[in-house]
């Protein structure tokens, strides 16, 4: 398997960047990236850059490193230090779908990766071919927010074709078609990301329900119709962040399913989402470090 260099330069003065930059790609480099770090606190999507007045840079060679990089380095800063890596190129893409088989998700419905045949004890399968999107099943939030679908789809068989059902941050789209093959009338994922969106289509069509699923480009705050069901995997700081979105979203009487919520942030999370609210708990599940909660919008 073929291979590439990476250079770990520490130490380098912001104001040298850019010229240290220019003689790596002068000396053959193929690309340059800054190793940035960065705190996040509150465990949001929006992460914090550290900045610092010197920088550690990764410079990217696919070919042996002339010394001559190495002798103009000290001559342009002489307190750079570096660290040579040779690592091989890979597909990770490919490389994590090696690991990837079918399983049972909940219930009689199983995730069967789309380049594989379904077992036979497989009853009900969802193709999934995941891309870059969040929501393969294996995760222990999209694990709780599977089984309360199942579960309310159980205990509500006669409502359903009647009931709307609304994925927020859908992702691959594996809970918004696990809703659909249970017998949800009208569904409708959305997705703050393009490339999700792209995925989440993609499955659809997969597994031939492209022309009952939608995949909107509309956000949250957007949405005014208001549903039976709303599911919404997605980490406690957002959910916080949206919880007024959420809640309008949701039909008086309907249900609402939140998972994402770390252990440690559950009490934080009460306090901030549900507490003097107009919500029911209706189930609580813990998976692993994760939170779930059923609760229901009261009339």
């Amino acid at each position: 398997m073929s291979s590439y260099f990476r250079v770990r330069l520490s130490q380098v003065p912001d104001v040298l960047e850019a010229e240290v930059t220019q003689l790596a790609f002068q000396r053959g480099a193929n690309g340059v990236s800054e190793a940035l770090q960065f705190i996040q606190p509150d465990l949001t999507y929006d992460p914090r850059i550290i900045h610092r007045r010197a920088k550690d840079l990764d410079v990217f060679f696919t070919e042996p490193i002339s010394p001559d990089f190495y002798k103009d380095l000290q001559e342009h800063c002489p307190a750079l230090t570096w660290q040579v890596y040779e690592e091989e190129n890979r597909d990770w893409l490919e490389e994590w779908k090696k690991g990837f088989e079918p399983f049972c998700l909940v219930g009689p419905y199983w995730v069967v990766p789309s380049w594989l045949q379904a077992p036979p004890e497989c009853q009900f399968p969802i193709s999934i071919d995941p891309g870059m999107a969040f929501g393969t099943g294996t995760h222990a939030t999209t694990k709780m927010a599977a089984h309360f679908v199942y579960k309310i789809t159980q205990e509500f068989k006669d409502h359903l074709a009647n009931w709307s059902f609304l994925d927020v941050g859908t992702g691959t789209g594996i809970l918004a078609m696990l809703a659909k093959r249970a017998g949800l009338g009208q569904v409708l994922g959305i997705e703050i990301d393009a490339e999700a969106r792209r995925v989440a289509r993609d499955n659809l069509r997969i597994n031939n329900l492209h022309e009952d699923i939608e995949i909107s480009d509309l956000q949250i705050e957007e949405i005014s119709k208001e549903n039976a069901i709303v599911v919404a995997n997605i980490v406690d700081g957002v959910l916080i962040q949206i919880r007024k979105e959420l809640l309008k979203a949701v039909k008086p009487g309907g249900h609402l399913f939140l998972t994402g919520i770390l252990l440690e942030r559950e009490d934080h999370f009460l306090e901030k989402f549900i507490e003097k609210s107009n919500l029911q708990v209706h189930r609580r599940l813990e998976n692993e470090d994760w939170v779930g909660y059923w609760v229901q919008k009261k009339f």
